[in-house]
């Protein structure tokens, strides 16, 4: 068993599991044909228009489908055999990379063709992030999710230290087809490695939720669940400004520096660099380092990098920044990345996910059109000065949205409430709504105690199933209070039950122990007689 400390202290630590080794490498080909491929589009689109916006639009092609469908990718990852799903999708994106290749071997590409397969490319890569990053609580130890996030993110910066190098001189020598092909077979390594890989099947019970009412309750979940805010909220905020370099570094690479498609490589290459330094240095820091003070200094990195490369058209000087950039990017968002996967239990962990990425993905897509159109008003250089106060200005959220990795929560179901007994009522599965009532007797020295707690225990029904919750207090008998909440269905309270952690029985048991009764408080059930 691996422990909290040695996987704060010991990167390599998830590379002694064979199955998340077999996928880190096979990972590792697929991000550089992954990468070799973005060169070539966005390199493509260059020499196929003029237009800054439609360069911008390469970015939003290939992130927008997480905004789209994000939401149905993690419900799927939570609902599904997530090894099936992530088979069928890495297939879909072999294909599409195959089908580009091919429009492009023989000159039917346009403009619009490139974002239409580049949008295919995105939307199977859309189905398949939250169901891919759910897995890693499946393979590794809750404890060790911090070190398999960031070696996640050093195998995807290894392949961008090398894949947008080699994609540069692909595309230099055989052409943008080239790569797209390179980037269909890359994706057959990650396709053998899940076709061995032989995870716990998750049985379906009665309790099983359609895709309806699992997308109801994880926005549910999402929005009741302030744990995940912060990381929500300062994410979309720093990726709309900091992800300007994505789509601004190609027009940066023609119109500054003017250099070929293997120069542009080389500029991506640099950010990889940066990146694969900053996931070394990120286990020894989170050891000792707040956590809003790695990503304050991270976020300073890319507010110098931006300015840099808004004021200085020194080719190593940029090459300096761009080393800058990457370091910031891991810096930050795999630290968001892990404040959500350690905040949220096992049920719903694929659909909080997609949450984040939806606004992860969504501000990339937002910001590949708006950094685009703002180049072409007021220029390349301009617009990364404008991004650098942007996140200036972001930093300001640190202080209204502090961030804490939950990784000391016990998050595993506490399974201590057996199913409910009904008398003199037959309730079927889909009945409901359902009405439950919880009477406390507190004394008055507890009362103030007792009502704080209490709303975290509001909290923790809204999260977890209800769709109403009061605390009233009895008029005539001050130390007697009624917790009401509403449930959907009957099924849905059994879900509520089932969902409830052990975390969350350490404030049951607080709020139990402010109770004077001589037993447990009383928990009455009632079932709408509505037709």
């Amino acid at each position: 068993m691996h422990t909290a400390a040695n996987s704060k202290g010991n990167l390599f630590e998830p590379l002694k599991i064979p199955i998340y080794r077999a996928l880190w490498i096979a990972t590792i080909f697929s991000n550089i044909g992954t990468l070799m491929q973005n060169v070539g589009a966005s390199w493509m689109m260059t020499s196929l228009t003029p237009s800054t916006t439609l360069v911008g639009l390469v970015q939003t092609a290939s992130t927008l489908p997480v905004f789209l469908v994000g939401i149905l990718a993690g419900v799927l990852a939570d609902i599904v055999d997530r090894r099936w799903l992530l088979l069928i999708t890495q297939t879909w994106m072999l294909l599409s990379a195959t089908a580009l290749g091919v429009v492009t071997l023989t000159g039917h590409t346009t403009p619009w063709m490139l974002l239409a397969l580049t949008f295919s490319l995105g939307f199977g890569a859309a189905m398949n992030l939250p169901a891919w990053q759910a897995i890693m609580q499946d393979i590794v130890p809750r404890e060790s999710v911090a070190a398999a996030v960031s070696l996640n993110s050093m195998a995807f910066n290894v392949a961008r230290s090398v894949g947008p190098a080699l994609g540069g001189f692909v595309v230099a020598w055989g052409g943008a087809a080239s790569v797209f092909f390179l980037n269909a077979l890359s994706f057959i390594a990650v396709v053998g490695v899940l076709w061995v890989w032989k995870p716990v099947i998750r049985e379906r019970d009665h309790l099983s939720e359609d895709v309806i009412g699992a997308i109801r309750a994880g926005t549910r979940y999402v929005l009741h669940a302030h744990r995940v805010h912060a990381p929500m909220i300062r994410s979309a905020a720093f990726v709309l400004c900091g992800g300007s370099i994505w789509p601004l570094l190609p027009l940066m690479a023609r119109d500054v520096l003017k250099t070929t498609a293997a120069g542009y490589g080389a500029m991506l290459a640099a950010i990889g660099v940066g990146s694969i330094i900053s996931a070394l240095l990120l286990p020894r820091f989170r050891k000792s380092v707040a956590l809003d003070w790695i990503i304050g200094v991270s976020t300073g990195l890319l507010i110098i990098a931006c300015f840099t490369l808004a004021f200085s058209s020194q080719r190593m000087v940029i090459f300096g920044a761009l080393v800058l950039a990457g370091m910031a990017w891991i810096g930050v968002l795999v630290n968001f990345n892990v404040a959500v996967q350690t905040s949220v239990p096992a049920w719903v962990r694929g659909r909080a996910i997609s949450f984040y990425l939806l606004i992860f993905q969504g501000m990339l897509a937002a910001g590949g059109a708006i950094w685009g159109y703002l180049a072409g008003q007021v220029g390349t250089q301009e617009a990364f000065g404008i991004s650098g106060i942007g996140l200036l200005l972001g930093l300001i959220l640190i202080r209204w949205f502090p961030l804490h990795l939950e990784e000391n929560l016990d998050l595993s179901p506490s399974a201590h409430w057996p199913e409910q007994e009904i008398h003199h009522v037959e309730a079927e599965m889909d009945d409901g709504p359902v009405l439950v009532n919880v009477e406390y007797f507190v004394k008055p020295e507890n009362v103030s105690e007792f009502r704080l707690v209490m709303q975290k225990m509001r909290e923790l029904r809204l999260r977890d199933g209800a769709i109403r919750w009061r605390l009233y207090r009895d008029m005539s008998d001050p130390g007697r209070y009624i917790e009401l909440f509403r449930v959907h269905s009957w099924a849905e309270h059994m879900r509520q039950n089932e969902r409830f952690t052990m975390d969350d029985r350490q404030l049951k048991a607080r709020v139990y122990a402010m109770h004077t009764g001589e037993e447990h408080p009383r928990v009455s059930h009632f079932l709408s007689v509505e037709e």
